[in-house]
């Protein structure tokens, strides 16, 4: 075979430079000054070319044993290479200072105590690194090093510390000494996945999960000062940024469940030490009223209950037809027993809430409000949010990243879904021809729920935007949570009115309605389309880059699906064209939704609207079997039902 030939058989060499982050992902880098392009496409920062310092498995013998000839004075030359490999096989491992002598630029961790392996449930899995936080870096140990046992048992969420670049070396070193059984320390590696997760989330979770972000965001403020001391907190965000960051990709999703897991770990050893003093109140407590239960409770810290909240809201994040429904019933009596360590129950003690409180509560009522619309219950189950319904204004408004400056309007919002899903559940209630009376005079119960809920909500007042505090975001300033807290009251009225359409004919309904043409249609579709129009006016008149488009999702499902008049038309009318053109709208937002914040339940909407939409378009014109036009009857929550598509919607 001529040189030629030889040439190009050859095997071409593989090339071991380039980013972390590339050849995490085993991607080629075209390792471009100052950041990659792979980097700059994925908006992570580049974290250059140095390639990291790693034992060598080659010369790793002789150079130990020659280094132990040298400390101990052995100068003897009658020692051959053999004997030497043989010697370091069977002799014990070099002492840490022995190895540090063998090279000053090498840096080797001993001790693990600052480890997240090793903290403890009052330790911080951030000590080592307070001077750089929020940046944190994590360690990974060889299997057959020697450590003290750690506080805490290592799970197979530690898999997800790791750094899976350059595999096949890791796995040739991990066989090389095993087959030795060479118990000699190895060098600590620095690993980029807590570091990698923490930088996504401070860059792009805050800003995407909030309605506006700046310094005063406390998704940044407050998070970055209770994950150094809360490794249950720690743990929610690498999960939730690791949910986000592998959204779509099944390999790497399992580290973000992992993390998950770590959580609800810790999660369980905070709750272990929640003392009850009384032991009647947790043998008897279905005897006893729930606020006595809760006041024997010690007190809950304010990052479990956001850590709780955090897992719960999160969940769809990991599994899109998840609810958190079953972190929802625990984080209820949580969040009684911190407000009563918090003596919120008091007026006084609710006017003068700091910042970190008013957050965790708009982040309980936020969550609430989502799920009411996935879950049947009570509305007596809200009771206890009661409270914060009262006008109670300071002299000036901070505004919450998921409510606003509408905390109350979310409490009302919660309450229409859960009576919207016990209506829904009372029609598909089968009963005995005599049980048609009870099923009456339920409804008449719901019907006087909702007739109240109806008089709150007119009655409430929208602060003015002169109180709303500048939150230091300019794509979104006090105008713009003055609109969102609007578009959400009216979006509660349209459920209502919607849903209990014997609350049209009080005067005060049809004064809600954006003014159209109402001579054409009978109140109930005048009323419903005005609302409609209403809310997607006042999101069309906000800028597609303002912060509020993270809370708007739930809006534009509860007014799109109201888009159908329930009556024959003719396509050529000035109605129907405005009904397109809103669909066209609420199409073309939830799509930026999807590129913007890119989780999957801003799909499920997606699917709810289009086949809400296709079936009025089918009903229009045809009466149902009582005579009524029936395109109006199509709720987008009886299609979520049918497609079982119940998810979080915020």
């Amino acid at each position: 075979m001529d040189d030629k030939t030889r040439k190009s058989c050859a095997r071409k060499r593989k090339s071991r430079s380039g980013c972390s982050v590339c050849k995490k992902r085993r991607l080629k880098c075209d390792e471009q000054q100052p950041s990659c392009r792979r980097c700059i496409n994925i908006g992570v920062e580049c974290p250059g070319y140095a390639r990291p310092v790693r034992w060598s498995t080659k010369y790793e013998k002789g150079t130990s044993s020659s280094t132990i000839v040298d400390l101990e004075g052995d100068t003897s030359s009658w020692f051959d290479s053999e004997a030497r490999k043989l010697s370091n096989a069977i002799e014990p491992s070099n002492s840490p200072q022995s190895r540090q002598n063998e090279d000053p630029d090498l840096t080797i961790v001993v001790s693990t105590a600052d480890s997240p392996l090793s903290f403890n449930t009052t330790a911080s899995p951030m000590n080592s690194l307070q001077s750089e936080a929020p940046s944190i870096s994590d360690t990974h140990i060889s299997a057959n090093q020697s450590v003290p046992s750690p506080s805490l048992p290592i799970s197979s969420s530690w898999h997800g510390f790791v750094d899976d670049s350059n595999e096949a070396e890791a796995e040739q070193v991990s066989t090389s000494s095993l087959a030795d059984d060479n118990t000699s320390l190895t060098c600590y590696k620095p690993v980029e996945q807590s570091s990698l997760l923490l930088d996504h989330y401070f860059s792009n979770i805050c800003q995407m999960n909030s309605a506006f972000d700046s310094l005063h965001n406390p998704f940044r403020s407050e998070v970055s000062r209770m994950i150094i001391n809360s490794p249950l907190l720690f743990y929610c965000i690498l999960s939730m940024s690791a949910a986000h960051l592998y959204q779509g990709d099944e390999p790497k999703s399992r580290i973000a469940l992992e993390f998950q897991t770590e959580a609800i770990s810790h999660l369980s050893i905070e709750l272990s030490q929640l003392d009850t003093t009384t032991p009647k109140a947790v043998e008897d407590i279905d005897t006893i009223p729930a606020p006595l239960a809760v006041r024997k409770v010690d007190r809950v810290q304010d990052d479990v209950l956001l850590g709780v909240i955090l897992l719960g809201m999160t969940s769809s994040w990991h599994d899109s037809s998840a609810t958190g429904l079953s972190h929802l019933f625990g984080c209820r009596q949580l969040f009684k027993a911190w407000m009563a360590s918090n003596s919120l129950e008091d007026p006084e003690k609710r006017a003068s809430m700091d910042q970190k409180q008013s957050f965790l509560v708009s982040s309980m009522i936020y969550w609430e409000a989502m799920s009411s619309f996935v879950l049947d219950q009570d509305t007596d189950a809200l009771s206890y949010l009661d409270v914060f319904c009262q006008p109670n204004l300071p002299s000036l408004i901070h505004p919450c990243p998921w409510t606003g400056v509408g905390t109350p309007v979310f409490v009302f919002l919660a309450k229409a879904g859960i009576l919207l899903r016990s209506k829904r559940v009372l029609r598909n209630l089968r009963v005995f021809r005599s049980g048609e009376s009870h099923r009456k005079a339920l409804y008449a119960e719901l019907l006087d729920d909702a007739s109240a809920l109806e008089r709150e909500i007119i009655k409430f007042r929208i602060p003015f935007v002169g109180l709303i505090e500048d939150v230091g975001d300019p794509c979104t300033p006090p105008d713009h949570f003055l609109a969102i807290a609007r578009c959400y009251r009216l979006a509660t009225l349209l459920e209502l009115y919607r849903g209990f359409p014997e609350l049209i004919k009080s005067p005060t309904a049809m004064e809600q309605a954006v003014e159209i043409p109402p001579s054409q249609y009978d109140d109930k579709t005048h009323l419903i389309l005005g609302l409609a129009f209403g809310v997607l006016g006042i999101l069309e008149s906000m800028p597609i880059d303002s912060g509020t488009v993270a809370i708007q999702l739930l809006a534009l499902l509860i007014a799109g699906s109201a888009l159908g008049t329930g009556q024959s038309h003719d396509t050529t009318t000035s109605l129907h064209r405005t009904l397109m053109r809103w669909r066209g709208f609420v199409r073309q937002r939830i799509l930026y939704l999807c590129v913007a914040i890119g989780l999957r339940p801003v799909n499920h909407a997606a699917v709810i609207l289009e086949e809400v939409w296709s079936r009025m378009d089918m009903k229009t014109g045809r009466p149902d079997e009582n005579g009524e036009e029936s395109a109006n009857e199509v709720h987008w929550m009886d299609v979520m039902c049918e497609k079982r598509l119940e998810t979080t919607f915020g």
